[in-house]
């Protein structure tokens, strides 16, 4: 597998331009993965665009804690011995908002728990990056980049190429 190519660039504008020539120059966008401290608004091309599973968190957590929910009212009521007399124990409209809540807290957990998934906040350990994109810098990784593509890339990505390229593991998109 060929060594990735890294490059340090320092403003948005520079790092759209470049994106936008070495797509413009035949390499493909799931090759290009870039790293900034504010979203990067690149057209790319929609049927290669990973995307986020966050709403489907959240309707599991909902669906999950709207369960949960239910379970907990229902042998709460039926473990403690209620005077109802004669209606019944379990009725939806005297659980419905404790159902309503864990529903909501269900999505909210499952939202919270993908979205530090995607953001890749459970990584060990920090790369040599990390200040780059904190000072504003946009770095752009490029990886399994073919032998015709490399020149081409090299010379669209000029002087802001590091050498070597970093040892850490390549972000996955």
């Amino acid at each position: 597998m060929p060594e990735p190519i890294v490059a340090v660039l320092d403003t948005i504008d520079e790092a759209t331009a470049a994106i936008a020539r070495l797509r413009n120059e035949g390499i493909s966008s799931e090759s290009i993965t870039t790293m900034s401290s504010e979203p990067l608004h690149v057209e790319a091309d929609e049927e290669n665009h990973a995307t986020s599973r966050i709403p489907l968190f959240a309707i599991c957590g909902g669906v999950i804690g709207a369960g949960f929910a239910l379970a907990l009212t229902v042998v709460t009521s039926r473990r403690v011995d209620l005077v109802t007399g004669g209606m019944p124990i379990v009725t939806p409209w005297a659980f419905g908002i404790i159902v309503f809540e864990l529903a909501a807290l269900g999505a909210i957990l499952g939202t919270l728990v993908r979205m530090i998934f995607e953001a890749r906040l459970t990584s060990r350990g920090r790369s040599e990056y990390d200040q780059a994109v904190a000072d504003g810098s946009v770095v752009v990784f490029l990886e399994n980049v073919s032998d015709p593509y490399r020149e081409t890339a090299r010379r669209v990505l000029g002087s802001h190429i590091i050498n070597p390229p970093a040892t850490i593991d390549a972000p996955t998109s």
